[in-house]
């Protein structure tokens, strides 16, 4: 859909149908940006994305949406560039969620992709996995922005954390069907530590500040750090809340089972403990995001972008975990199925 067909909805209609309070909150020209700019860039991803089959091309446009929602201040070329990684990162997540793929290959594919972030390149005789080529892809095309050499090491370093948190969650998973072994559970803290990473936070944030090119941040890497740590939280944390009844079925460990556990052990009843868990992690969600504001306005870089283009994920995506999921989210409608 092109601006001027945009242009003519309804104001009501510019939301597509979708639950929002973060575009709610826009002005019918910022919106027009948001949703010219997601069109524009998911007709380039679905192109992209359909070279490799284990993509779920139903998620781009959402995460085109979620990515131009964050940073409408850049070109389309650009949110395609954040958004690839946003989708390898789903993939390599429905391979350890759905396990469908025995955990000796996941590992032995990890090892692959530390490969590839360390500069090896794929090779066609020995990679069967079209997922190394894509990463190569992402990683060739993010090393033509002026900001690649100076941020890669944040970038590999942040892929290779989610990567690492991914086989922990599985490892904790295993754990916890084999039986009553809570002490081989992790803490709330330690959950988070490694939860955030998991959530795929860092890698979009990373790849956004390379796309978006601002290199005063440089001078200001622990608060953007900072900044970082706090909205992949967020995004973890909501995400655990929109997903609770779901995985609980699928025997995964999340916040909310965590607390309640907790709560349990201290003597409440499962119920109660479950209403207190999610009242603790909204609780926190909410100090997280104010935190966001905080340090968005403890300083600034030249252009303020890399700040608002981070703590503005989080904000869209805790939002958006209100009331969609990115897992069967219906393309282009904007409706949740």
């Amino acid at each position: 859909m092109h601006t001027n067909d945009i242009a003519s909805l309804s104001a009501a209609g510019l939301d597509y149908g979708l639950k929002s309070t973060f575009l709610s909150a826009l002005n019918t020209t910022e919106k027009l940006r948001i949703f010219d700019l997601t069109t524009r860039a998911s007709r380039e991803l679905h192109r992209w994305a359909a070279k490799y089959p284990l993509i779920r091309r139903v998620r781009v446009w959402p995460l085109s949406l979620s990515v131009a929602a964050a940073a409408p201040f850049v070109q389309a070329s650009n949110l395609v560039s954040m958004a690839r990684m946003n989708l390898w990162v789903f993939t390599i997540d429905d391979l350890f969620d759905e396990e469908i793929v025995p955990f000796a290959e996941l590992k032995r594919r990890v090892t692959r992709y530390h490969d590839i972030l360390a500069g090896a390149s794929y090779d066609p005789k020995r990679d069967r996995d079209t997922l190394v080529l894509a990463l190569q892809d992402i990683r060739d095309d993010l090393a033509t922005y002026p900001l690649f050499q100076a941020l890669q090491n944040e970038w590999a370093d942040a892929i290779s954390g989610t990567l690492n948190a991914m086989l922990r969650e599985y490892e904790w998973r295993s754990f916890d069907r084999e039986g009553d072994r809570a002490a081989e559970l992790p803490s709330y803290e330690a959950y988070c530590s490694y939860g955030l990473y998991s959530i795929g936070g860092p890698p979009h944030i990373w790849t956004t500040l390379i796309a978006i090119g601002d290199a005063s941040l440089l001078a200001q890497l622990p608060r953007i750090k900072e900044l970082e740590r706090t909205a992949s939280l967020c995004i973890r944390l909501a995400n655990d809340l929109q997903s609770h009844s779901r995985e609980l079925k699928e025997g995964k460990i999340n916040s909310i089972v965590i607390r309640q556990r907790e709560a349990m052990q201290q003597g409440y009843p499962a119920d109660t403990a479950l209403n207190m868990a999610h009242r603790a992690v909204q609780e926190h969600i909410q100090r997280l995001l104010n935190h966001c504001t905080l340090l968005r306005q403890q300083g600034r870089t030249a252009t303020g972008q890399p700040e608002q283009a981070i703590s503005d994920i989080a904000r869209f995506v805790c939002d958006f975990y209100k009331h969609h999921d990115y897992h069967n989210f219906t393309t282009g409608s904007a409706r949740s199925s």
